[in-house]
């Protein structure tokens, strides 16, 4: 017969081991979670789904995916195109990770490292109504042409584009026509406020399903951008987990799915995944 001290302690032994399992099933139950800020001004990459109430896009579906892959779940935070290149999420760890369809630039891998995805052509459009006005691209040379005033990427593109092809050849050069997003570029073409204005490939192609063709592609891809997800620079570990994950979904078709879902072209693909550039 065991005295009513040892049966104490058998019941309070007992006790402890349920207790230790149950806190086990809980931590196995607990996913990890990745803590995300995107944008929500580019489809078909990123936006906000009114009806639905969140996030979506191509951006959103492969970070998912990649989510997935480790066994996380994401926690999804609206942002702003200013905070998301200050980088200060990363930096006050506020967010595992920045989703806006960012070009990987060297001058912004000395704020944080980018895990690269996908490739963002960026090409000339204008209203199909218009589409005359440009049977030859020079005919840009003196036209207003709107861009984002924060994209470097698009200011750039064009102040480039417009070196080549109408400084150099003696033509007055294009003019930028600034816009707060992309959707106010459209905007601007549509008040002839702007002759045209530059995006990628993939934006013009999702809007053209929206709003029945109203938009011309007038040019080749003027600028091929690699674009990556921004990730903290002291955190590569958590980088190398995140090219993984691409790599598998790359690898079992989910990404090419998720590409055509979105009507993305195969030239927008990266291929296989890199952090800053390399394989």
């Amino acid at each position: 017969m065991f005295s009513n001290g040892t049966r104490r302690l058998t019941m309070s032994a007992i006790a402890a081991i349920f207790g230790l399992m149950a806190v086990d099933a809980c931590a196995q139950s607990a996913k990890r979670v990745i803590n995300a800020m995107a944008l929500t001004t580019y489809p078909p990459f990123e936006f906000k789904d009114e009806k639905a109430g969140k996030v979506a896009g191509f951006n959103i579906d492969v970070l998912e995916a990649m989510a997935k892959k480790m066994g996380a779940e994401v926690s999804w935070t609206e942002t702003s195109y200013a905070l998301m290149i200050s980088f200060a999420p990363l930096n006050t760890k506020r967010a595992d990770i920045l989703l806006g369809t960012m070009g990987d630039t060297p001058e912004r891998r000395a704020n944080a490292n980018f895990l690269d995805y996908v490739y963002s052509n960026q090409i000339f459009y204008t209203l199909s109504t218009k589409a005359g006005r440009f049977a030859n691209l020079e005919a840009l040379c003196g036209k207003r042409v709107a861009a984002t005033r924060s994209s470097l990427i698009e200011i750039q593109g064009i102040e480039k584009w417009s070196e080549e092809n109408c400084v150099k050849a003696g033509k007055p050069a294009v003019e930028v026509a600034a816009s707060e997003n992309t959707a106010q570029s459209r905007l601007l073409v549509q008040q002839d406020r702007a002759d045209a204005a530059i995006t990628g490939e993939g934006v013009i192609a999702y809007q053209n399903k929206l709003e029945g063709n109203q938009y011309a592609v007038i040019s080749k891809p003027v600028v091929k951008l690699m674009t990556g997800f921004a990730f903290a620079k002291d955190n590569l570990p958590f980088g190398e987990e995140l090219k993984k994950a691409l790599a598998g979904i790359i690898a079992d078709g989910t990404y090419s799915q998720l590409l055509h879902k979105w009507g993305l072209t195969d030239q927008a693909s990266i291929g296989q995944p890199m952090i800053n550039g390399q394989p």
